[in-house]
Protein backbone atom coordinates (compact mmCIF):
# COMPACT_ATOMS: atom_id res chain seq x y z
CA UNK A 1 0.00 0.00 0.00
CA UNK A 2 1.55 3.21 -1.01
CA UNK A 3 1.51 6.41 1.27
CA UNK A 4 -1.35 8.77 2.44
CA UNK A 5 -0.93 12.17 1.55
CA UNK A 6 -3.48 14.80 3.18
CA UNK A 7 -3.64 18.06 0.86
CA UNK A 8 -3.90 21.17 2.47
CA UNK A 9 -7.81 22.53 2.34
CA UNK A 10 -7.52 26.60 1.43
CA UNK A 11 -11.35 26.47 3.47
CA UNK A 12 -9.47 25.76 6.09
CA UNK A 13 -6.53 28.07 5.96
CA UNK A 14 -4.11 24.40 6.45
CA UNK A 15 -0.36 24.81 6.03
CA UNK A 16 1.54 22.19 7.01
CA UNK A 17 5.00 22.56 8.95
CA UNK A 18 7.36 20.15 7.93
CA UNK A 19 10.66 21.53 8.47
CA UNK A 20 11.34 19.96 11.96
CA UNK A 21 14.35 22.46 13.22
CA UNK A 22 11.67 25.33 12.67
CA UNK A 23 8.97 23.22 15.09
CA UNK A 24 11.90 22.55 17.91
CA UNK A 25 12.35 26.27 17.21
CA UNK A 26 8.77 27.48 17.69
CA UNK A 27 8.83 24.92 20.90
CA UNK A 28 12.08 25.84 22.12
CA UNK A 29 10.70 29.82 22.43
CA UNK A 30 7.15 28.63 23.57
CA UNK A 31 6.64 30.20 27.49
CA UNK A 32 4.12 28.15 28.72
CA UNK A 33 5.78 27.83 32.48
CA UNK A 34 3.08 27.40 35.02
CA UNK A 35 0.83 26.17 32.34
CA UNK A 36 -1.61 23.31 33.12
CA UNK A 37 -3.28 22.83 29.62
CA UNK A 38 -1.78 23.17 26.30
CA UNK A 39 -4.19 22.94 23.04
CA UNK A 40 -2.50 22.30 20.11
CA UNK A 41 -5.13 23.37 17.25
CA UNK A 42 -4.84 21.80 13.99
CA UNK A 43 -2.04 19.23 14.76
CA UNK A 44 -1.99 18.21 10.95
CA UNK A 45 0.51 15.54 10.25
CA UNK A 46 1.99 16.52 13.88
CA UNK A 47 5.62 17.92 12.86
CA UNK A 48 4.93 20.10 15.99
CA UNK A 49 3.52 17.62 18.19
CA UNK A 50 5.78 16.07 18.71
CA UNK A 51 8.19 17.97 20.34
CA UNK A 52 4.82 19.42 22.43
CA UNK A 53 4.76 15.60 23.47
CA UNK A 54 8.54 16.13 24.79
CA UNK A 55 7.83 18.88 27.17
CA UNK A 56 5.50 16.61 29.52
CA UNK A 57 2.89 19.60 29.90
CA UNK A 58 0.57 17.83 32.67
CA UNK A 59 -3.17 18.28 30.03
CA UNK A 60 -2.15 18.34 26.33
CA UNK A 61 -4.81 18.20 23.79
CA UNK A 62 -4.56 18.34 20.19
CA UNK A 63 -8.08 19.33 17.97
CA UNK A 64 -8.34 18.61 14.81
CA UNK A 65 -11.08 19.01 12.60
CA UNK A 66 -10.23 18.11 8.88
CA UNK A 67 -11.32 14.26 8.97
CA UNK A 68 -8.35 13.32 6.58
CA UNK A 69 -5.93 14.35 8.90
CA UNK A 70 -6.90 12.77 11.85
Amino acid sequence: MGAYQVRPKKHLGQHFLKDKRIAAAIVDALKAEGCDTVIEVGPGMGVLTQFLTEKNFPHFRVVEIDREAV
